[in-house]
């Protein structure tokens, strides 16, 4: 049974091409570079793709990040002789978000991985044989390619095999918003501004004439360099513009719905495709996303390398934590008086260079551990007891 085939949608559609067609057969075709001409959908696949790319992975053990190894320098630095790591988790990003699905191919020298490479969606056919093992066929000549060196994320999955790209959701919204902007282009494309009514008087035009005196009207008026200047007619005519309904052309320009919509899908904050978000500032938008977003495409990620390159991994979203510079300062200097980071991992956080004797940790005067209290409270009543037990004995 055949997941992918590389095959061309022939709606006729130029968005319903580049959107995953949905297949009796359970073939699912990869998307073109269509859909990135819609300026939200480009901005939404951008921003995730980049905080992807930009956050570090790390090899964690009991939840503790590790120095980096072969591995994570071959995902954060050099990916292959080709490709750095940066570009490599953004192009990987990029197609899972437009197709569902991205590749990668794991390069091995024995036990040793020694690159990761980017694998084109066009060139990647999947099968699942009867046995319910899956193999990879890569390119024209069907170079076949174990699944424990493939990479393969996935956005959205039925089964657990294929992925479903976020575009198929936005059918709809895009066919609407498509629609406004095509009228509001129409509209200001006309050069006068807006339509009227020119009258001609002292005159029985037939429609040729009709049509003459249109175009030489919208010749001599409209246009790029004649727009917005001043109309000079003779004692013939007499132009009146009409009237525009100002609501029609906010629904016509429904940007905002559809900038929500894709937003949702796309599970990003309304405000990163420069709609207004009221109901919180940028340090609650940033935990959110990071919360309930980013970390669903982190997830994608995550499981696939802890799977097929050994260990555990994470993004470090330090990074998207950040707050403003006071602040970022205050929390760092609370972490080192309350010996969580020595003060030279608070200075490298700043930025600084580390100082001399820095990679001590500090500890208040004021604190100390509970046992270590009760200690010092029984060595203390303890010499007035016997005291009190002396003088007894003495009276």
């Amino acid at each position: 049974m055949s997941f992918f085939a590389k095959k061309q949608s022939t709606t006729g559609d130029p968005f319903l091409d580049a959107v995953v067609s949905m297949q009796a057969e359970g073939d699912v075709s990869y998307t073109s570079v269509g859909a990135l001409r819609n300026s939200d959908i480009f901005t939404a696949i951008s921003i995730v793709a980049s905080d992807v790319a930009s956050s570090p992975l790390q090899v964690v053990k009991n939840g503790v990040p590790k120095r980096d190894n072969a591995i994570t320098k071959l995902l954060n630095e050099q990916s292959n002789d080709v490709m750095d790591g940066w570009h490599l988790k953004f192009a990987l990003a990029v197609n899972m978000l437009l197709n569902g699905n991205s590749f990668a191919e794991i390069k091995r020298d024995g036990d040793q991985i020694t690159a990761i490479e980017l694998l084109p969606n066009s060139s990647v056919t999947i099968q699942q044989m009867d046995s319910g093992a899956l193999r990879y066929k890569i390119g024209d000549k069907k170079r076949n390619v174990k699944p424990e060196d493939m990479l393969h994320f996935k956005m959205f999955t039925q089964d657990g095999l294929t992925g479903l790209s976020p575009l198929y959701a936005l059918r709809d919204e895009m066919k609407i918003q498509k629609s406004g902007n095509k009228m509001l282009g129409n509209f200001f494309s006309r050069g006068v501004n807006g339509n009227g009514i020119l009258k001609v008087d002292k005159g029985v035009l037939d429609k040729e004439a009709k049509e003459n005196v249109r175009n030489n009207w919208e010749e001599v008026n409209g246009g790029g360099t004649n727009a917005m200047r001043t109309l000079i007619l003779d004692d013939t005519m007499d132009y009146k513009p009409l009237e525009i309904n100002t609501d029609i052309l906010k629904i016509a320009n429904s940007n905002d719905w559809t900038s929500r919509q894709i937003a949702s899908v796309f599970r990003i904050p309304v405000e990163r495709l420069g709609v207004e978000n009221t109901h919180s500032n940028t340090s609650q938008s940033n935990l959110i996303y990071v919360k309930e977003s980013l970390i669903h495409y982190f997830n994608c990620f995550v499981s696939e390398f802890n799977s097929k390159l050994g260990g555990q991994y994470r993004f470090n979203v330090d990074r998207m934590l950040e707050s403003d510079p006071e602040t970022k300062s205050k929390n760092i200097l609370s972490q080192v008086q309350g010996s969580l980071i020595t003060i030279n991992e608070g200075r490298a956080k700043l930025g600084l260079e580390k100082i001399e004797n820095g990679d001590r940790l500090l500890a208040s005067l004021n604190y100390t551990y509970l046992d270590n209290l009760e200690e010092y409270q029984r060595e203390k009543v303890e010499p007035q007891e016997n005291m009190i037990k002396e003088d007894s004995v003495n009276e």
